[in-house]
């Protein structure tokens, strides 16, 4: 008797699991569907957020596919972009040019295999926009109170800490929940109750996945209350256009010899990152690394 092994052959790169939980709130896939006959080529882009898929591309119909509000809203913006669709031929020779490879080395299960051409885990780290300002000015045996206020920031997890003269402050504080301000965005506030001391400092930490140091914001009541927001800039937009998430198309230079399916891990030695398939509205907060990349041939049977 013959013994079959089923195999899903991946070469995964585990760096990315030791970064940050809050990096990785985005997931991004390129696949190719291709037929044993290379008949039937269908590519398909799409972008899941939190566990849900927002948007979808699929060739077969050519059209971008929303599955929530603001999905919808980036699938009609990206049906109207010609640039982006005409891409359609060039996206689908590819998928071609990678069956060709892989074809002669596969048994095939079902006729049919997935191949995964790209899986990113998207870091989206936006810093806070922080701002110390006065609410009530200390008269008589009425304390003065001092809000922190962080906006503007993703992932949602933060921390607020207040400080007087590089001491911990532990009592006298009332901090809101993390609220969702629109856009995948997040604010929270902090209130310090305080009698003020002659010469004192008094600080907000911020602690977030942002940065890889607490952020230290001090108040300076001498300024003007236009002039008192400490700002720092975030990294480069989240995934507001929510579909341009994928990396370029990845090209497979084919081998003269045979490609053995044991021999998967090596086709990643053979990738080109090409821009034609870059849709232009994304920005990331870092460029995808090799880290990144999945590859993921057919279940294949081998005899």
């Amino acid at each position: 008797m013959n013994a079959k092994i089923n195999y899903s052959l991946a070469a995964v790169f585990l760096s990315a699991l030791f970064e940050t939980v809050h990096a990785y709130y985005t997931y991004a896939q390129i696949q190719c569907h291709v037929s044993d006959s290379l008949q039937k080529i269908e590519f398909i882009f799409s972008v899941t957020y939190n566990m849900i898929e927002l948007v979808r591309y699929n060739s077969t119909e050519d059209t971008f596919f929303g599955y929530t509000a603001i999905g919808q809203k980036f699938a009609e913006e990206y049906n109207k972009d010609k640039v982006l669709l005409a891409q359609h031929d060039f996206v689908l020779n590819q998928c071609r040019e990678l069956g060709d490879v892989i074809l002669p080395n596969a048994v095939w299960l079902a006729g049919e295999c997935l191949i995964q051409l790209l899986t990113l885990n998207i870091k989206t780290k936006v810093k806070p926009e922080v701002i110390i300002r006065s609410v009530t000015e200390a008269k008589g045996n009425r304390k003065a109170v001092l809000v922190c206020s962080a906006y503007d920031f993703y992932p949602k997890g933060i921390k607020l800490t207040w400080m007087r003269d590089d001491k911990k402050v532990t009592a006298e504080l009332t901090s809101s929940e993390v609220m969702a301000d629109g856009h995948w965005h997040y604010q929270i506030h902090s209130y310090l109750e305080y009698f003020p001391q002659t010469g004192e400092k008094i600080s907000c930490v911020v602690d977030h996945a942002s940065s890889l140091k607490p952020m230290i914001y001090y108040w300076d009541p001498s300024l003007p209350e236009s002039e008192r927001s400490k700002i720092i800039l975030g990294a480069v937009g989240l995934l507001m256009g929510i579909f341009t998430a994928a990396a370029g198309v990845i090209y497979y230079k084919r081998k003269q010899t045979d490609l053995l399916i044991e021999d998967a891990p090596k086709l990643l030695n053979r990738v080109e990152l090409r821009g034609e398939w870059w849709p232009h509205h994304f920005s990331f907060t870092e460029a995808p690394a090799a880290s990144n990349i999945g590859l993921l041939l057919c279940n294949s049977i081998l005899i």
